[in-house]
Formats: C-alpha cells, sequence, structure tokens
C-alpha cells in the first residue's frame, strides 16, 4: 500500500502528540516540527506509510539525542496488559471455543497504538470483541489452517498488545512457532527486549523485521523474515503498519486488526473501527 494524501496529515499529527502530551521539551517543539514537516515536502509518496514513518522517527530520535523516546509507554503498556492477564486467561478457560475467545482478544489488543489517535479504550474493546460481529472474519478458517500446519509465523506489532498474542500463543500450544518484533526501538512496536519481558519466547522462536519501521515492510525487511514468510504453512500480520508493509508479499497472510482509519477500512471493505480477520491469498 502506497502512501496517501490522508497518510501526510496523520504523520504531522502523531508529532503533535508527542509535543502536546510534554514528550518533547518545548524549546525544541517548533525546530522539530519544521524538520517533519520539511522531510514530509520531499518525500517520496510510491513507498508504505511504515516506511515513511521509519523515516520520520529516526529524524525525532535524532532531534532529541533519544534511542528510544517511548520506553516509559512501552513498559505501561505491558504493565497493563500484565496485570489484566489472569482475569483474561479466565475467559478463555471459561470459554466454550477458547482459541477463538484468544483469537479475538489477540485482535482487541491492537487497539493499543501510540501512533493512531483514535481514543478508544482498550477495556472497552476487550468487551466490545467478545459480542460484536467483525467487519471480515475469516477466523474459522484461519484456526483450522493452524491446527492442520507445522509452523506458525506471527509478526507482532505494540507493546501491551503483545501481551494478548501470548496469551492466544499459549492457548494454541503450536509446537513450532516464530514470533516477529522490530529489530530496534520505533514508537510503542515491540522489540526482542520486550517480547523477553512478557514471556513471548519462552512459546515462540523470536526474529525481526531487520530494521526500525513501524510495519513489517517487504521490500526492505531482512532475508531472513523473507524466508520465514516463504516457509511458514501459516501467516499472521498483527495490526495496520504490518498490512500497509506486506501487501506486496507473495505469499498468503491473514491479517489480525482494528481497522483505526478510513484508508485502511476502505482497503479491507470495512468499516472505521470494525475488528478484522481477512485471508489475502498470494
Amino acid at each position: 500500500m502506497d502512501i496517501k494524501l490522508d497518510c501526510i496529515p496523520c504523520i504531522a499529527n502523531s508529532v503533535l502528540k508527542l509535543c502536546r502530551e510534554g514528550r518533547i521539551p518545548t524549546e525544541q517543539q517548533e525546530s522539530l516540527m519544521r524538520r517533519v514537516l520539511a522531510l514530509l515536502a520531499e518525500a517520496r509518496y510510491d513507498r508504505a506509510p511504515a516506511s515513511l514513518g521509519r523515516d520520520i522517527h529516526r529524524m525525532i530520535r535524532d532531534h532529541l539525542g533519544d534511542p528510544d523516546p517511548y520506553r516509559e509507554i512501552k513498559a505501561a503498556g505491558n504493565r497493563e496488559m500484565l496485570d489484566l492477564l489472569p482475569r483474561l486467561r479466565q475467559l478463555v478457560a471459561e470459554s466454550d471455543r477458547p482459541q477463538e475467545t484468544a483469537l479475538r482478544l489477540a485482535m482487541a489488543g491492537n487497539i493499543i497504538d501510540f501512533g493512531v489517535d483514535h481514543g478508544i479504550s482498550v477495556l472497552d474493546t476487550i468487551d466490545r470483541v467478545l459480542e460484536t460481529d467483525l467487519g471480515h472474519d475469516d477466523s474459522a478458517e484461519l484456526l483450522r489452517e493452524i491446527t492442520t500446519s507445522e509452523s506458525l509465523l506471527y509478526i507482532g506489532d505494540n507493546c501491551g498488545e503483545i501481551v494478548l498474542d501470548r496469551l492466544f500463543l499459549e492457548t494454541l500450544g503450536h509446537p513450532n512457532v516464530t514470533f516477529v518484533v522490530r529489530s530496534s526501538p520505533i514508537l510503542n512496536d515491540a522489540t526482542m527486549v520486550e517480547a523477553r519481558q512478557v514471556g513471548i519466547d519462552r512459546l515462540a522462536r523470536l526474529i525481526t523485521t531487520g530494521e526500525d519501521a513501524p510495519g513489517a515492510v517487504w521490500e526492505s525487511a531482512s532475508e531472513e523474515f523473507r524466508r520465514s514468510v516463504a516457509e511458514a504453512d501459516v501467516v499472521i500480520s498483527k495490526g495496520q503498519g504490518n498490512l500497509e508493509g506486506l501487501m506486496n508479499a507473495p505469499y498468503p497472510i491473514y491479517y489480525v486488526l482494528v481497522a483505526k482509519c478510513d484508508l485502511i477500512a476502505e482497503s479491507l471493505g470495512v468499516k472505521k473501527g470494525d475488528f478484522v480477520i481477512k485471508k489475502r491469498s498470494a
């Protein structure tokens, strides 16, 4: 998916949000915004939005002299969801369809996204996901394929959300899972550090996309990542950034996400705010 004009104000607003929340020192806000706007003015649009996000946030880290300005947000997201984990495990244990329930909870976790200003509560989303119809629902096919698969590749997204991914993987009990994270800090996306902190390394082999884009961008991802996608029996991609970056991947992928913007919703044939589990064939 290439960058659209609507992506530009969204990116600028994400930087403005940093400023409003005091994460950019007041004396640096104007100079940073000018640098961001200059980069946006010169950017190529014929590439995935995540690749532009990578460039913007490299600039922000350079401007601040901080390699991980979202570390507190990431830690808080993981703590919040780890505190909820016993309650969520009970929901799964009491369910007539535990794998489906755990999958829906993992999908609800995709609402934890600092980069999108949606104003939606994680707890409200968890309550809603268990009752509502999905905008697109290929969950039955996904769970069937996982049951007969020899390997599962799971492309993670944000901190906090990965705790619910862990719950889904626990429930599946699949013996051969590879879990993908970012290679270094970007926004509140999970890296190896956070994946290990929440225990995913005890359920899956960990690899990275090979770069710091806020999404797995097929054209610039590592050879290890692309080979893992090619060799996996089932591939699950969490979130919008991964979806945008993997639309050109020549392999079947299940996209699991909350549609947080109109462009993504339109591309998936759903409404903004819908829950989506959708298989894209090669």
